[in-house]
């Protein structure tokens, strides 16, 4: 069972009454069309505050009255609408990670923990759909729009693509090495690409181990010669003739910090507008492998290697990156504080019930 949940109060404030009731009709087709391969689909628009901890509390009690509840869970909207979790970094040191906080949604996908810092492995699959700030509410609807559309349209792409910084060429190497071993690879920074060669990201499952910076749009290489980031891919890449439908896992650092951003702002937010089934990245500061033991992987590798996995044997998107969070867990301490991050900023945009054929 698929919940698609939003915020009328959030829905109102950034779109007015004309805008919510557009969305809400779109969702409303967005269930229907869902509700077979989802084993039913409902869309709950919820009342409360719109704050993280009064959406989660009717949240919670919805599931208390519900005879089976949800099986995977989509927020509709973006940080305006319906807020995501924002909890304290449990790397303390700064001098590594500037960020105080992580923002996250897996509270809203877990009923039992004490505190939303807990909620690092989820039971439901959390995933959202978020236009850009600049959006009217037209702008969700054609968001909302390519989802319904990815349901009747099947087998657009095939392959990987690889997009990497030479210094992780070999940990991208063993990230890949059993779902694509042939995928096409663009290291970085002698390869990149923006609107002028496009196609290059022609593929199924797009795959970016690069760099990236708080409040910048693109991901980058790194020019060991020069000690200075490279630009890989730019937001103006993503056009939709070549990755309508296509899945993105991306390691970049911030690649998934959305709040407050324009579509043209952000890589993720451009992907999704250009008909992307889905991005998944990072809120905040990632961690990944050293690159002096390649084969080693750990924190954002292993998710991103044992999401392939998962999907390439036709999980659904949302229990995939559940796959890859406890195979993180169980590959460390519980109480590794570089995990723990890891485990909380790693989110889903796209919708978690959806499977790729």
């Amino acid at each position: 069972m698929l919940w698609i949940v939003t915020s009328q109060a959030g829905l109102n404030s950034a779109y007015g009454a004309d805008g919510a009731a557009l969305v809400e009709a779109k969702l409303q087709q967005l269930a229907a069309a869902a509700a077979g391969a989802a084993q039913g689909a409902e869309l709950h628009v919820l009342a409360a505050s719109n704050d993280a901890p009064s959406l989660y509390a009717e949240l919670k009690a919805l599931t208390g009255r519900s005879v089976a509840g949800p099986g995977n869970l989509l927020i509709a909207g973006d940080q305006r609408i319906f807020p995501s979790f924002s909890v304290s970094n449990p790397v303390t040191d700064r001098t590594l990670d500037p960020d105080t906080a992580v923002v996250t949604d897996n509270p809203y996908g877990s009923f039992v923990w004490s505190q939303p810092v807990d909620a690092v492995l989820p039971e439901i699959p959390v995933g959202r759909i978020a236009a850009g700030v600049e959006q009217t509410a037209a702008g969700l609807a054609a968001l909302l729009d390519a989802q319904i559309a990815l349901r009747t349209a099947h087998g657009l792409r095939t392959g990987y693509v690889e997009i990497v910084s030479r210094q992780w060429q070999n940990v991208g190497t063993s990230v890949l090495s059993m779902t694509a071993p042939g995928a096409r690879v663009i290291v970085s920074p002698d390869g990149r690409v923006s609107a002028s060669n496009a196609s290059l990201l022609d593929c199924k499952y797009l795959y970016c181990n690069l760099h990236g910076f708080l409040n910048t749009a693109a991901w980058s290489g790194y020019d060991q010669g020069l000690s200075y980031p490279v630009v890989a891919i730019t937001p103006d890449a993503f056009q939709p003739q070549y990755v309508s439908g296509t899945v993105t896992f991306t390691e970049a650092c911030y690649g998934l910090a959305t709040s407050g951003r324009t579509t043209g702002g952000s890589n993720a937010l451009s992907l999704m507008a250009a008909g992307a089934a889905a991005v998944i990245g990072s809120t905040g500061l990632a961690y990944g492998s050293a690159t002096a033991q390649p084969q080693t992987l750990i924190d954002a590798d292993i998710l991103a290697r044992t999401f392939f996995n998962a999907a390439a044997a036709g999980v659904a998107l949302g229990h995939c990156l559940s796959e890859a969070r406890s195979a993180l867990r169980s590959s460390s301490s519980a109480s590794d504080a570089y995990v723990v991050k890891t485990l909380l900023e790693f989110q889903l945009l796209g919708d978690p019930s959806y499977v790729l054929s």
